[in-house]
């Protein structure tokens, strides 16, 4: 599944002051006070009392605008600071902040010229150049990102954060193992970094370097770094009785969106008990799309919890009484991986986002199957390793996924294989043995798709990379991101066989070719990042896809480009055998997930009893 590295965004809100006259000034002072006593009506009562005497004072709108971006009104604090970047062509910080809130409602290429404008204006402008990068590196302009964020370095070499960026666009470059060294040069000035210590460890999770036991260790050092961050709050449970009714869930998240982690978890929500179970779903959202409203609309307690501080959100946790809370991100994309420091639930899991243990001693269990875990493996996790039966995955299918046509050598008269996972699992490792496969069947290409191929100067890295295995540039099609999930999904009819990376396996790519009748071959890696092929295949009897050795991969490769009737069966097949496996049954899997729970659960109650 897709995993996104958290960025840092730097609000810097001051009103523009120099060019104001009195009374106004003495007004927008007072107002200014006020709003950061949380006053906020009496706020804004100074500032329109203030734009009485001067109506197109910027100073006034810029104000206002954060007032009402403190009131959560994302579209009156639009309205307000756009005028106040209409009224003011000198004050950088006024472009900043428009900027800043242009960012947070996801209208990043207008929130990029803000920062522009911004940066024009005090090329050191520190708040506005951090922005920038982060932005930059949203819309998959990668080196610019880079860039911004070294030249943030170079202007205050003291400062954690833009290491933070920096590594990220790095990451995304494909550069692991230097994005892991700039992640621990931020964590030298700020140890206790949450952020750039999470986005170190999943970067440990791409890289060819590290030994499972090593990286076990770097997991468990994070949580001693960061143990001054718990917040002391517990959850106050009383009653411990086995067989306790409703049991109270809740699962943690900021990807309640459109994101590979909804596939996995709608089809659980739709289909919870809800006689013996109560859901709570607390959203990490900043920007609600369609997905998020269809999750809302279920029976579930819903709790939006973006822009709250975690002592909040704990407190809130607290007041619901879970018995069990469930962390779908681990140490990809979530800031709330702190949360689990303290026992806010009796019982604490972690499941889905993340392919490791989170290192966290607080944590009880880890969700996964016998594929992707096999026995022996415990000993690399903090938590308990629970094994569902059957599979750890459950996918929903994409209901606007487009009609799957027929094979594309039919018409082409040479394979394409593809991938279309992130640029970090495409390693040198990978492209050597992808290399391989392309020689050894004569006229093929392979086609790969990941948004930061956008980027004119990381298409000609890709090509010079499987250039050095004697791959020519023709044989490569680049492809970015795509504007809509159909349009994306169409993509893979120009494919026909899907290339699994390796060691970090695919999950999303690898469901959603097989939705799209493409078959996928993996390698069989040692840990569960490099075995999650090995148990979706598994769930759609498709064991002979899976290699265990790096020849086999290459010889399956090429064995299955040479049977052009096998790959058209699987056009017309594929589909449906995903749609009719254990893999798509979300009733028969959400009930095997309860009767997890409910193990769990009765674990703790006898603990507690004794």
């Amino acid at each position: 599944m897709v995993m996104y590295s958290q960025c840092i965004l730097n609000v810097f809100y001051t009103p523009y002051k120099n060019i104001v006259m009195e009374p106004t000034s003495r007004l927008l002072e007072k107002a200014q006070h006020a709003l950061k006593e949380k006053n906020l009506s009496k706020a804004e009562a100074l500032v329109t009392e203030a734009l009485g005497y001067e109506p197109s004072n910027a100073a006034a709108y810029n104000l206002l605008g954060l007032i009402s971006s403190a009131h959560h009104n994302n579209a009156d604090a639009l309205k307000h600071l756009e005028m106040a970047a209409s009224l003011c062509s000198t004050d950088p910080k006024i472009f900043h902040n428009y900027g800043t809130l242009l960012q947070r409602t996801a209208q990043y290429a207008k929130a990029a010229e803000q920062y522009e404008k911004a940066i024009a204006l005090q090329p050191d402008y520190l708040p506005a150049l951090h922005n920038y990068s982060a932005v930059l590196f949203i819309m998959g302009h990668t080196t610019a990102a880079e860039q911004t964020a070294r030249k943030i370095i170079a202007l205050n070499p003291s400062l954690a954060d833009p290491y933070v960026n920096l590594g990220n666009s790095i990451k995304d470059q494909g550069r692991i193992d230097e994005a892991i060294e700039t992640y621990r040069k931020g964590l030298l000035l700020k140890p206790d970094h949450a952020i750039a210590g999470s986005n170190m460890l999943l970067c440990l999770n791409y890289s060819t370097r590290y030994d499972d036991e090593t990286v076990c260790n770097e997991h468990k050092q994070w949580e001693q770094r960061i143990k001054k961050l718990a917040l002391n709050i517990q959850h106050k449970h009383t009653d411990f009785s086995a067989h306790k009714s409703p049991l109270r869930i809740g699962y943690i998240s900021g990807d309640f969106k459109t994101h590979s982690i909804a596939y996995f978890i709608e089809p659980i929500l739709r289909h919870h008990d809800r006689s013996n179970f109560d859901i709570y779903c607390y959203s990490d959202v900043a920007n609600p799309d369609p997905v998020t409203l269809r999750l809302e609309k279920l029976p579930l307690h819903w709790r939006s919890i973006h822009d709250k501080d975690n002592d909040v959100v704990a407190a809130m946790i607290v007041e619901d009484e879970l018995d069990i809370m469930v962390d779908l991100a681990g140490h990809a994309g979530n800031r709330r991986i702190t949360l689990f420091l303290d026992k806010l639930a009796p019982v604490q899991i972690t499941y889905i986002g993340y392919p490791n243990t989170t290192g966290l001693s607080t944590m009880d269990y880890r969700l996964t199957d016998e594929w992707a875990d096999p026995p022996g493996r415990e000993r690399y996790y903090t938590e308990k390793l629970y094994r569902l039966p059957g599979g750890f995955l459950c996918y929903r299918p994409p209901s606007t996924a487009p009609a799957i046509q027929e094979t594309p050598a039919l018409a082409n008269g040479y394979i394409t294989f593809g991938s279309f996972n992130n640029l970090p699992k495409i390693n040198e490792r990978t492209a050597s043995l992808w290399s391989k496969i392309l020689t050894t069947v004569p006229s093929s290409k392979l086609l790969l798709k990941t948004k930061p191929l956008i980027d004119a100067s990381i298409r000609k890295s890709c090509r010079d990379l499987f250039r050095r295995y004697g791959i020519e540039a023709e044989r490569l099609v680049l492809k970015s991101h795509s504007p809509s999930l159909e349009t994306h999904l169409s993509c893979y009819n120009e494919v026909d066989i899907a290339l699994d990376t390796f060691p970090y396996n695919g999950t999303t790519t690898t469901c959603e070719a097989l939705w799209m009748g493409v078959p996928v071959i993996t390698l069989a890696g040692q840990n569960h990042a490099g075995r999650v092929g090995v148990s979706l295949l598994s769930r759609i009897g498709l064991s002979g896809m899976i290699a265990e050795t790096e020849d086999r991969y290459v010889a399956c490769a090429s064995f299955l480009a040479g049977d052009i009737p096998r790959l058209t069966r699987f056009r017309k097949g594929l589909r449906g055998a995903v749609a009719q496996s254990s893999l798509c049954d979300g009733k028969t899997f959400t009930e095997k997930l309860e009767h997890a729970y409910r193990e769990m659960w009765k674990n703790v109650a006898e603990a507690i009893k004794q």
